[in-house]
């Protein structure tokens, strides 16, 4: 009996883990704002964030491993990266949530690997990459629904 009842809670730990990283955040805002002419503007945001703190160490130590292969990147998205030509904010900064991808931009977009994407939430609405040294989730528009910026990654122009 102890050793069902030690499956049973080691099969429901093994469940909850994996939603653990689905948590997402969404916070609406409304401004007002009344016009010289009397009438009045409503500005409405919502913004949605998909990394939690847990997910964000998560995403770092998958990184971690590749910080001594060129670029700190993993082998194989190495071989995709562009990095003369993709935007030089990718390479030195984090990407600002709510920022589109614009069509020319999107090119030097890396599709997440499937590994790394194991530790992201699962949600239908977003696709993950790599943009620079940055892992992004974004939307069906490319806009930028929230970015990590990875420490051990360093692309410069001049290797």
């Amino acid at each position: 009996m102890k050793t069902l009842t030690q499956a049973i809670v080691i099969a429901s730990v093994g469940l909850v883990l994996p939603l653990s990283a689905q948590v997402t955040q969404t916070r609406e805002k409304t401004e007002t704002k009344e016009n010289p002419d009397g009438s009045v503007t409503e500005k409405h945001t919502t913004t949605t964030k998909t990394f939690d703190a847990t997910v964000q160490k998560r995403v770092v130590q998958y990184f971690d491993p590749y910080k001594e292969e060129r670029y700190g990147l993993p082998p194989a998205i190495v071989t995709s990266v562009k990095v003369k030509e993709m935007p030089v904010a990718w390479r030195t900064s984090a990407l600002n949530t709510g920022v589109v991808i614009t069509e020319k931009e999107r090119p030097y977009l890396v599709t997440a690997p499937p590994e790394l994407i194991k530790v992201l939430p699962a949600r239908d609405e977003v696709r993950y990459y790599v943009a620079g040294g940055n892992v992004v989730a974004v939307d069906k528009e490319y806009r930028v629904v929230d970015s990590v910026q990875i420490p051990s990654i360093k692309i410069t122009v001049d290797d």
